[in-house]
């Protein structure tokens, strides 16, 4: 009975001696800097770079997806308008208008953005 009641006391005064180095353990997310996340930087989330695509960078973009979806034989035409945004028209081996989407010059579609 002595035995456990040593080994009763010695656990409890090992678990009482290390709450204070469990409560003063440092928390990585309180920054003095005022950022609340360890990914905004600089204001962007997750350090977000969005890059501005040329008419040929469009270009080159639609017709890797046109030819990933629709197959060889589709043509694609991109144009910009006078809003600084870019049309971008997908005709068959026809010449019949498939699609016709406007996008930014970030990528992202303006109008129209119904998926198939």
């Amino acid at each position: 009975m002595k035995k456990t009641t040593t080994i009763a006391a010695l656990s409890a005064a090992a678990l009482l001696s290390t709450a204070p180095l469990l409560v003063s353990a440092d928390n990585d997310n309180d920054k003095d800097d005022g950022q609340r996340s360890e990914y905004r930087h600089k204001g962007s989330a997750m350090n977000a770079d969005l890059k501005q695509y040329s008419s040929e960078e469009m270009r080159i973009m639609a017709y890797g997806q046109a030819l990933r979806r629709f197959g060889p034989g589709v043509t694609v035409s991109v144009d910009e308008t006078e809003e600084g945004t870019y049309l971008v028209q997908l005709r068959d081996a026809e010449d019949n208008l498939m699609r016709e989407q406007e996008f930014n010059r970030y990528g992202a579609p303006v109008r129209g953005g119904r998926r198939d």
